[in-house]
Protein backbone atom coordinates (compact mmCIF):
# COMPACT_ATOMS: atom_id res chain seq x y z
CA UNK A 1 0.00 0.00 0.00
CA UNK A 2 1.41 3.37 -1.02
CA UNK A 3 1.46 6.21 1.42
CA UNK A 4 -0.11 9.49 0.33
CA UNK A 5 2.12 12.42 1.18
CA UNK A 6 0.91 15.95 1.44
CA UNK A 7 2.55 18.59 -0.75
CA UNK A 8 4.30 21.24 1.28
CA UNK A 9 3.96 24.96 0.63
CA UNK A 10 7.59 25.08 -0.58
CA UNK A 11 6.89 22.32 -3.10
CA UNK A 12 3.85 24.24 -4.37
CA UNK A 13 5.94 27.38 -4.84
CA UNK A 14 8.65 25.39 -6.63
CA UNK A 15 6.09 23.73 -8.91
CA UNK A 16 4.51 27.13 -9.66
CA UNK A 17 7.91 28.64 -10.52
CA UNK A 18 8.71 25.67 -12.75
CA UNK A 19 5.38 26.07 -14.51
CA UNK A 20 6.07 29.75 -15.13
CA UNK A 21 9.51 28.91 -16.48
CA UNK A 22 8.02 26.40 -18.90
CA UNK A 23 9.10 23.29 -17.01
CA UNK A 24 6.15 20.95 -16.72
CA UNK A 25 5.80 17.44 -15.45
CA UNK A 26 6.46 16.26 -19.01
CA UNK A 27 9.47 18.62 -19.36
CA UNK A 28 7.74 20.40 -22.20
CA UNK A 29 9.68 23.58 -23.10
CA UNK A 30 8.04 26.99 -23.26
CA UNK A 31 6.82 27.87 -26.72
CA UNK A 32 9.16 29.92 -28.87
CA UNK A 33 8.04 33.26 -30.28
CA UNK A 34 7.02 31.67 -33.58
CA UNK A 35 4.71 29.24 -31.77
CA UNK A 36 3.30 32.03 -29.59
CA UNK A 37 2.59 34.04 -32.74
CA UNK A 38 0.80 31.05 -34.30
CA UNK A 39 -1.24 30.62 -31.10
CA UNK A 40 -2.36 34.26 -31.21
CA UNK A 41 -3.15 34.15 -34.93
CA UNK A 42 -5.21 30.96 -34.52
CA UNK A 43 -7.06 32.55 -31.62
CA UNK A 44 -7.80 35.60 -33.77
CA UNK A 45 -9.17 33.21 -36.41
CA UNK A 46 -11.74 32.06 -33.88
CA UNK A 47 -10.19 28.79 -32.73
CA UNK A 48 -10.71 27.92 -29.09
CA UNK A 49 -7.72 27.33 -26.81
CA UNK A 50 -8.64 23.63 -26.77
CA UNK A 51 -8.63 23.43 -30.59
CA UNK A 52 -5.31 25.30 -30.76
CA UNK A 53 -3.85 22.97 -28.14
CA UNK A 54 -4.92 19.92 -30.13
CA UNK A 55 -3.26 21.27 -33.29
CA UNK A 56 -0.04 22.13 -31.49
CA UNK A 57 0.12 19.17 -29.13
CA UNK A 58 -0.34 21.30 -26.02
CA UNK A 59 -2.98 21.45 -23.32
CA UNK A 60 -5.83 23.89 -23.90
CA UNK A 61 -5.32 25.36 -20.41
CA UNK A 62 -1.71 26.13 -21.30
CA UNK A 63 -2.83 27.84 -24.49
CA UNK A 64 -5.39 29.89 -22.55
CA UNK A 65 -2.70 30.88 -20.03
CA UNK A 66 -0.46 32.20 -22.82
CA UNK A 67 -3.36 34.00 -24.52
CA UNK A 68 -4.24 35.70 -21.22
CA UNK A 69 -0.63 36.64 -20.42
CA UNK A 70 1.31 39.82 -21.18
CA UNK A 71 3.55 37.99 -23.64
CA UNK A 72 1.74 39.53 -26.62
CA UNK A 73 2.87 43.06 -25.71
CA UNK A 74 6.31 42.28 -27.19
CA UNK A 75 6.63 44.33 -30.42
CA UNK A 76 8.60 41.59 -32.19
CA UNK A 77 5.88 39.06 -31.38
CA UNK A 78 3.16 41.50 -32.50
CA UNK A 79 4.95 41.89 -35.83
CA UNK A 80 5.14 38.12 -36.25
CA UNK A 81 1.41 37.80 -35.50
CA UNK A 82 0.67 40.55 -38.05
CA UNK A 83 2.69 38.72 -40.72
CA UNK A 84 0.92 35.41 -40.02
CA UNK A 85 -2.48 37.12 -40.10
CA UNK A 86 -1.62 38.90 -43.36
CA UNK A 87 -0.62 35.62 -45.01
CA UNK A 88 -3.72 33.92 -43.64
CA UNK A 89 -5.93 36.74 -44.94
CA UNK A 90 -4.38 36.47 -48.40
CA UNK A 91 -4.98 32.73 -48.34
CA UNK A 92 -8.58 33.21 -47.18
CA UNK A 93 -9.26 35.72 -49.98
CA UNK A 94 -7.84 33.22 -52.48
CA UNK A 95 -9.93 30.38 -51.02
CA UNK A 96 -13.02 32.60 -51.10
CA UNK A 97 -12.44 33.46 -54.75
CA UNK A 98 -11.83 29.80 -55.65
CA UNK A 99 -14.93 28.79 -53.67
CA UNK A 100 -17.08 31.35 -55.48
CA UNK A 101 -15.67 30.22 -58.83
CA UNK A 102 -16.36 26.58 -57.97
CA UNK A 103 -19.85 27.51 -56.80
CA UNK A 104 -20.56 29.10 -60.19
CA UNK A 105 -19.24 26.00 -61.96
CA UNK A 106 -21.46 23.72 -59.88
CA UNK A 107 -24.48 25.91 -60.48
CA UNK A 108 -23.79 26.00 -64.24
CA UNK A 109 -23.47 22.20 -64.29
CA UNK A 110 -26.64 21.74 -62.24
CA UNK A 111 -24.69 19.79 -59.61
CA UNK A 112 -26.57 19.44 -56.34
CA UNK A 113 -23.45 19.38 -54.10
CA UNK A 114 -23.51 23.14 -53.71
CA UNK A 115 -23.88 23.15 -49.92
CA UNK A 116 -20.26 22.15 -49.28
CA UNK A 117 -18.97 24.95 -51.48
CA UNK A 118 -21.28 27.51 -49.90
CA UNK A 119 -20.05 26.36 -46.48
CA UNK A 120 -16.44 26.86 -47.64
CA UNK A 121 -17.16 30.36 -48.92
CA UNK A 122 -19.02 31.22 -45.71
CA UNK A 123 -16.22 29.91 -43.49
CA UNK A 124 -13.51 31.81 -45.35
CA UNK A 125 -15.64 34.96 -45.17
CA UNK A 126 -16.17 34.53 -41.42
CA UNK A 127 -12.47 33.94 -40.80
CA UNK A 128 -11.57 37.01 -42.86
CA UNK A 129 -14.02 39.05 -40.80
CA UNK A 130 -12.42 37.80 -37.57
CA UNK A 131 -8.89 38.59 -38.73
CA UNK A 132 -9.94 42.05 -39.87
CA UNK A 133 -11.60 42.69 -36.50
CA UNK A 134 -15.08 42.97 -37.99
CA UNK A 135 -18.28 41.45 -36.53
CA UNK A 136 -19.35 38.05 -37.80
CA UNK A 137 -22.94 38.00 -36.60
CA UNK A 138 -25.74 37.80 -39.12
CA UNK A 139 -28.00 40.82 -39.08
CA UNK A 140 -31.61 40.54 -40.16
CA UNK A 141 -32.08 43.72 -42.18
CA UNK A 142 -35.87 43.47 -41.96
CA UNK A 143 -35.74 43.43 -38.14
CA UNK A 144 -33.31 46.36 -38.06
CA UNK A 145 -35.56 48.36 -40.41
CA UNK A 146 -38.58 47.54 -38.28
CA UNK A 147 -36.76 48.64 -35.08
CA UNK A 148 -35.68 51.88 -36.75
CA UNK A 149 -39.26 52.56 -37.85
CA UNK A 150 -40.52 51.95 -34.30
CA UNK A 151 -37.88 54.30 -32.90
CA UNK A 152 -38.84 56.94 -35.47
CA UNK A 153 -42.53 56.55 -34.63
CA UNK A 154 -41.78 56.94 -30.91
CA UNK A 155 -39.66 60.02 -31.60
CA UNK A 156 -42.41 61.62 -33.69
CA UNK A 157 -44.99 60.77 -31.04
CA UNK A 158 -42.82 62.35 -28.34
CA UNK A 159 -42.23 65.39 -30.55
CA UNK A 160 -45.99 65.82 -31.01
CA UNK A 161 -46.48 65.53 -27.25
CA UNK A 162 -43.80 68.19 -26.58
CA UNK A 163 -45.28 70.58 -29.16
CA UNK A 164 -48.76 70.09 -27.73
CA UNK A 165 -47.43 70.72 -24.22
CA UNK A 166 -45.71 73.93 -25.38
CA UNK A 167 -48.95 75.12 -26.97
CA UNK A 168 -50.93 74.23 -23.84
CA UNK A 169 -48.53 76.21 -21.66
CA UNK A 170 -48.70 79.18 -24.02
CA UNK A 171 -52.49 79.10 -23.84
CA UNK A 172 -52.36 78.74 -20.08
CA UNK A 173 -50.02 81.75 -19.90
CA UNK A 174 -52.45 83.86 -21.97
CA UNK A 175 -55.34 82.85 -19.70
CA UNK A 176 -53.40 83.75 -16.57
CA UNK A 177 -52.66 87.26 -17.95
CA UNK A 178 -56.36 88.11 -18.34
Amino acid sequence: MTEVTEITENQKVLFYRQALEGITLMNRPRPKKTELARIKAMSDLGLTPHAIGQRLGRDGKTIRRYLDSDVYHDPELQEMVAIIKKRELEDLYLLGAKGRKRLHELLDQGDTKVIETIALVDRTFTQRQLLEGKPTENINVHNVAQQLQEALDQTLEFRSYVLAEIERRKEQGKTDEH
